[in-house]
């Protein structure tokens, strides 16, 4: 009888201890999965929503280099049309808007005008056509607009001689505004076009010899687009 009893507490006592070796394995596995399901479910969904970018959609960073004509209006128009460039960047919001910004140049009539314009807008995505996506821009800015005078000299022989005067460089505030429609090649490159209308509100300004100068006025710009969305 004694032996049985024995028997008893002895297995009595492994099944207590098994079960608390069993229970407090399963408390450090429990423990480890939850300390480590949000890092793992936070890489998936990262991993997902980086698979998921494409040009211009919610989180996309997109850089593209801009390039094409440069057309002068009212005042402006004594100075002839040229090629102008610009460096472009687009942060994606929603599928509806997103944030835009550029720095661009341009130069006229043998230098005698030149353009530097730092621009920023809000880009709004009018519809997604598959791969297609046409929009409209509407934004404010800084212009930078240089006047480079010339002055007439008479030669000894008669002849005729231009040298260049001081020149006006102002920084004024304008308005731009236009559409555009971009073509998504792959997930990372796009390519687009754009015609935007400057406002550079207007502003008279002096040279250094005293010569009053009207700086400002309206220009249109159509550029192709070129860029990389990451």
């Amino acid at each position: 009888m004694q032996r049985h009893a024995l028997s008893i507490i002895v297995l009595t006592l492994c099944v207590i201890f098994s079960g608390n070796n069993a229970l407090a394995s399963w408390s450090q596995q429990s423990s480890s999965w939850s300390s480590s399901d949000p890092d793992e479910r936070r890489v998936a969904l990262s991993s997902d929503a980086r698979q998921n970018i494409s040009p211009f959609t919610p989180g996309s960073n997109n850089l593209a280099l801009d390039v094409g004509q440069v057309f002068l209006l009212g005042d402006l128009r004594k100075y002839s049309d040229s090629i102008g460039s610009q460096i472009h960047y687009t942060y994606g919001v929603s599928d509806l808007f997103g944030f835009d910004s550029s720095f661009g140049y341009s130069e006229h009539s043998d230098g005698n005008f030149s353009m530097l314009t730092l621009l920023t807008g809000l880009r709004t995505n009018l519809s997604w056509y598959d791969k297609v996506v046409p929009y409209f821009i509407f934004g404010l800015g800084f212009y930078k607009p240089s006047y480079q005078q010339s002055a007439l000299l008479g030669g000894a022989s008669g002849v005729s001689n231009y040298v260049s005067a001081p020149s006006i460089s102002p920084v004024l505030f304008g308005v731009h505004l236009g559409p555009g429609v971009d073509l998504e090649l792959t997930k990372q490159l796009f390519y687009a076009a754009a015609i935007t209308f400057h406002d550079v509100f207007g502003a008279t300004r002096l040279t250094a010899a005293g010569t009053p100068i009207d700086a400002g006025g309206t220009f249109t710009s159509f550029l192709l687009h070129t860029g990389v969305t990451f």
